[in-house]
């Protein structure tokens, strides 16, 4: 408790010098196209506080993108720069722009942005969807174009996909069917848990995790797999301060870490499971 005190009392100590710095130093915007310096020019932007940039408005000021696009209609601009930390944020609002950025120059802009989250999920980077381009992800991409999403794997799951569908249609019709839960159906739900139906079926092929459920419906384990699946989606590149400012990694100042880690933690102890049941089969049948 005392080390935790001790610590919260350091960062105000720093936030407060922090304050005092930026208060004195003059008052300037990023600069656009005149910048003097060697380096490539950056778009305008609001004068970045030292050390942590823009990261103190961006928290103040609620929801981040509301203040960003205020920023901009301030300023004028349709791109904008702001500095979170060491990194520099460029939101565009202009189709043109865009359209350069996502086409003409994707070459350069290729690349998925690296944080906690998508660092913890993806286990250091080892998939094709959060891996940054490189060797990894051109391997793993040629993988999934060759063997996973083509026209052929597509065909030979069609029946796991109709039976899901049949079995939706038959918890749905069950569930409204039943006098004690009425006729509301509440499609968020079940729609999540049919997707989560498919995914397991096409991936562990099996439905459930635990037990078979009387009702078709899931069971606590599915709920628990379906809930730290979306947890994660929701977590994946929402705002973490560590990411911005490395230095703070492992403090949880804004209990995001805490959050991935428990996600991640159910969703490997249910697929670990399957897993491992699966390599103890594929062993002994080697020993056979």
């Amino acid at each position: 408790m005392l080390g935790a005190c001790s610590s919260m009392s350091l960062l105000l100590v720093a936030i407060a010098f922090l304050y005092l710095a930026h208060r004195l130093t003059p008052k300037r915007k990023i600069c656009g196209g005149t910048c003097s310096s060697a380096a490539a020019p950056l778009p305008p932007g609001p004068s970045p506080w030292p050390v942590v940039g823009n990261l103190p408005e961006m928290m103040l000021h609620k929801p981040a993108f509301r203040w960003i696009h205020l920023m901009m209609k301030e300023m004028g601009t349709d791109i904008a720069c702001f500095r979170l930390g060491g990194i520099h944020v460029i939101p565009i609002t202009c189709p043109e722009i865009a359209r350069e950025v996502l086409t003409r120059q994707d070459a350069n802009f290729v690349s998925r942005p690296l944080s906690f989250a998508s660092g913890a999920i993806s286990y250091g980077y080892k998939d094709a969807v959060l891996s940054p381009f490189g060797d990894q992800w051109k391997k793993m991409r040629r993988v999934l174009t060759s063997e996973i999403v083509c026209p052929s794997r597509h065909k030979w799951f069609h029946d796991k996909r109709a039976d899901e569908a049949d079995n939706f249609a038959r918890y749905v019709y069950a569930f409204t069917s039943s006098s004690t839960s009425g006729a509301n159906v509440d499609v968020r739900h079940i729609s999540r848990h049919y997707c989560g139906n498919v995914i397991r079926r096409l991936v562990f092929g099996k439905r459930y995790f635990g037990e078979p459920q009387p009702d078709g419906g899931p069971g606590q384990l599915e709920v628990e797999h379906v809930d730290a699946t979306f947890t994660s989606l929701g977590l994946l590149f929402s705002f973490c301060v560590s990411d911005y400012l490395p230095w703070l990694l492992g403090l949880d100042l804004d209990g995001h870490e805490k959050k991935v880690k428990q996600a991640n933690a159910t969703m490997s102890r249910l697929h670990d499971t399957v897993i491992d049941e699966r390599w103890r089969q594929r062993k002994g049948g080697e020993r056979r």
